[in-house]
């Protein structure tokens, strides 16, 4: 029997990945390893990979989270550049793992049945795994590799017994037919509640939402930066289009089995991830919390998805807060690359003494606290609290507005220490080498996309749906 395959959904995934069989290759054969040889195929890859999304002119939601997808893992290989002096890191398996990942993110938010989600899922958790702990010789990394490892397997072991239940009460696993199953008043509700709980766990999960946050602190520390950057931005994006879908499509009937827990869990993930950030010494510990807290406000609107803007808002805030924090993550991978540290106390004075790279930390720690002059980031946290009010779930609402003065205290304490004056004498930044200034211009474009959203934020108000 012949099955027709669906090159809207199949085609980005596919180009993506014969660019990550090409960089391998290249990297294998070429006499002299270096991040140029299986890189640029991994570049040329993520572009094709994009041109074909906007010909193919697929539906509008599971495009933009794809656009979100493609552009930030082409963010985070040029960015990575920055790797280039660590002999410890293979630029070849690097390159292979992050596009194999960023595949598999692509199969998530176009997948229609469960079975593909779960494929895809399990495509981008494995070698975001093995890239965590890819750095040869790291102990650390090692280790948060295999926190990561036992996380996932636990959390798609959840998952998979609740897609097992849902086949049996519905007798399908594709998204439509599901929705239409459970329409039914004979198919009972109890078993129904638990299916739809246990089914949404991976999806929590990858998103990095309460209580399936733990992974986090430790694998973003032990991990590359750019590959902290890359779970950060790359994973939600493809957890949070997926967890819509499934949602909206497949269990539109069974919302009073899952609104209630969306709500729970995104009220708790939000103030956990805040007050763990609040203890932060370290930038990239601080981040890592923050983009906890920051899943919660991802995940909010889902208890309004129903409502005129309660897929749009979340749409919105991730494409701001993926590049936010990938300027965030790609400025402190040059700086731990050019200074050795990322502690607060080794940033002080950077905005003054290293302005190229201080100033878009400042500029994203602005977005994401959502504080001016960062407009974007004011008008995405609005945006994605509205629909909670519009769905009179007014005591989220309330929760979301506390938490948004929470987060204003680490990130304004990470701009006040960034614009602080140094200590001792003054930082001088060395002339840096072509992969990091190759890194640096990636920083620097990315800044300059928020300050054009800032100023004109129908830039992306008016564009994604």
């Amino acid at each position: 029997m012949n099955i027709p395959v669906d090159w809207t959904v199949a085609g980005p995934a596919t180009i993506v990945m014969a660019g990550a069989l090409v960089g391998l290759l290249v990297d294998a054969f070429f006499t002299r390893r270096t991040w140029l040889g299986s890189g640029l195929p991994a570049t040329i890859a993520l572009v094709a990979a994009g041109a074909e999304l906007v010909r193919a002119d697929s539906a509008p939601y599971p495009f933009a989270f794809s656009l979100v997808i493609v552009l930030g893992s082409l963010f985070v290989v040029v960015a990575s550049n920055v790797m280039n002096f660590e002999n410890a890191m293979p630029p070849g398996e690097y390159h292979f793992l992050l596009l194999g990942a960023s595949a598999g993110a692509l199969l998530m938010v176009a997948a229609t049945d469960l079975v593909t989600l779960v494929v895809a899922l399990e495509l981008l958790s494995l070698p975001s795994i093995a890239l965590v702990g890819l750095r040869q010789g790291d102990e650390r990394a090692i280790r948060s590799a295999w926190t990561f490892f036992l996380a996932s397997v636990v959390s798609t072991a959840i998952t998979l017994m609740g897609i097992s239940l849902l086949y049996g009460v519905t007798g399908s696993l594709d998204y439509v037919v599901v929705r239409d199953a459970l329409a039914d008043p004979d198919v009972p509700d109890s078993v129904v509640a638990v299916a739809v709980v246990l089914t949404v766990v991976g999806l929590l999960f990858k998103l990095g939402a309460v209580p399936f946050h733990v992974w986090i602190p430790d694998t973003y520390g032990g991990a590359s930066v750019m590959v902290a950057g890359f779970l950060s931005a790359v994973s939600k994006a493809a957890a949070l289009g997926a967890l819509l879908a499934v949602l909206a499509v497949a269990l539109p009937e069974a919302r009073e089995s899952w609104q209630p827990v969306v709500a729970v869990v995104a009220a708790a993930t939000m103030t956990i991830g805040n007050v763990g950030a609040l203890r932060q010494g370290d930038a990239i510990g601080l981040f890592a919390w923050s983009s906890i807290a920051q899943a919660g406000f991802l995940l909010a609107p889902a208890v309004a998805i129903f409502t005129v803007d309660g897929l749009t808002a979340p749409v919105q805030y991730i494409a701001v807060y993926a590049l936010a924090n990938l300027v965030a993550f790609a400025a402190l991978a040059v700086v731990l690359r050019l200074r050795g540290s990322t502690r607060l106390e080794d940033l002080r004075g950077m905005a003054r003494d290293d302005p190229w790279m201080g100033v878009p930390l400042v500029f994203a720690a602005l977005t994401l606290a959502g504080f001016p002059p960062a407009v974007i980031g004011l008008v995405t946290k609005y945006v994605v609290i509205r629909p909670v009010v519009d769905a009179d779930h007014i005591w989220l609402a309330v929760v979301m507005g506390v938490n948004v003065m929470i987060g204003l205290a680490y990130y304004l304490r990470l701009v006040v220490t960034l614009c602080d004056r140094p200590d001792g004498e003054q930082y001088h930044s060395p002339s840096p080498p072509v992969s990091v200034r190759i890194a640096k211009s990636t920083v620097l474009l990315g800044t300059a996309a928020l300050l054009a959203l800032s100023a004109w934020p129908d830039l992306l108000l008016s564009h994604l749906p």
